[in-house]
């Protein structure tokens, strides 16, 4: 394996494109983290909306309907998460699971009718999401490679993560938002609908799993393989917990995460076993919760003396 200039931009790039999806749901699981909605189905949410950005495109043809196919898809999926913790008082956990559970079967399921296979569907001459050139980048060799093959969803990852800073910490909605995760009583008493805002703010966040679902399987690739979401969700609930919601801190704590996903792909092809590299993301998510665990009970021994 040669390693070069034009080689490490390349991997740059790759791991823009594996951080864009996990920092997406990191996002999602933020906003429902800020206001007291403890959100595990993320992994499921992502699923389905994969699925349905893919069977969109497959039917209609028309990537950016299956964009809103897939984000109304997300956003009614985490609608029915949060109608059933928050006015229904489920166990976040219960709810969760079983909405991950769900959308499992049942996109193995349609797979199964529509396209009567368990495993990869695609089809060649279905097109993706297009890819964006940046008009002054792309003529600086090493930087166009770097920006290379990403999609307009990949820019707009990072976008969303300044914006909901600013809405989070600048804004009287964010300001409500964070005071409902905080003191939900204090929050009603001055005049905040509590409920209202949990289930409307978690609704339109899961707008960006639909999002990133489309990069699953309209993205770099395009096609659907029976559970591609492949356990992002629950990294980016871990990438979302180290940085306590804070959008900026999502960015960095995703990054790492899509770095590691990306280290997996680039040493395919070296003597490790794949079983090995597999691991890698997920040993890498294990290994930064103990970290931060570990990190977090010294300061609150530090604070209690």
């Amino acid at each position: 394996m040669t390693i070069s200039i034009e080689y490490l931009a390349s991997v740059f790039a790759t791991v823009i494109r594996q951080t864009s999806p996990i920092l997406l749901v990191a996002l999602c699981a933020g906003v429902c983290s800020k206001v007291k909605v403890f959100n595990i189905a993320l992994e499921g949410t992502l699923l389905i909306s994969a699925f349905f950005a893919f069977l969109t495109q497959y039917f209609v043809r028309n990537i950016w309907l299956s964009v809103l196919v897939a984000m109304a898809v997300a956003m009614l999926t985490t609608f029915i998460m949060s109608f059933f913790i928050v006015k229904l008082k489920g166990q976040p956990m219960i709810v969760g699971m079983a909405i991950n559970t769900f959308a499992l079967g049942f996109t193995t399921f349609l797979l199964s009718m529509i396209f009567n296979t368990k495993g990869t569907v695609t089809d060649p001459t279905l097109k993706g999401l297009p890819k964006i050139t940046l008009p002054v980048i792309k003529d600086i060799p090493v930087v166009s490679t770097m920006f290379s093959s990403l999609t307009i969803i990949d820019y707009a990852a990072f976008v969303l993560a300044v914006v909901m800073y600013v809405i989070m910490y600048k804004t009287v909605i964010g300001f409500r938002l964070r005071a409902i995760g905080v003191n939900k009583s204090a929050a009603s008493s001055l005049g905040v609908n509590v409920e209202r805002y949990q289930i409307v703010a978690t609704t339109l966040s899961g707008s960006m799993i639909g999002l990133a679902g489309c990069l699953l399987s309209l993205g770099s690739v395009t096609l659907f393989i029976q559970n591609i979401s492949a356990a992002r969700g629950y990294v980016a609930l871990a990438a979302n917990n180290l940085c306590q919601g804070h959008p900026l801190g999502c960015l960095l704590s995703s990054a790492l995460f899509g770095f590691t996903k990306a280290l997996a792909q680039v040493l395919q092809n070296t003597a490790i076993k794949q079983q090995l590299l597999e691991c890698i993301p997920y040993i890498a998510t294990i290994v930064a919760m103990a970290v931060y665990n570990a990190i977090a009970k010294r300061r609150a021994k530090g604070l209690r003396r």
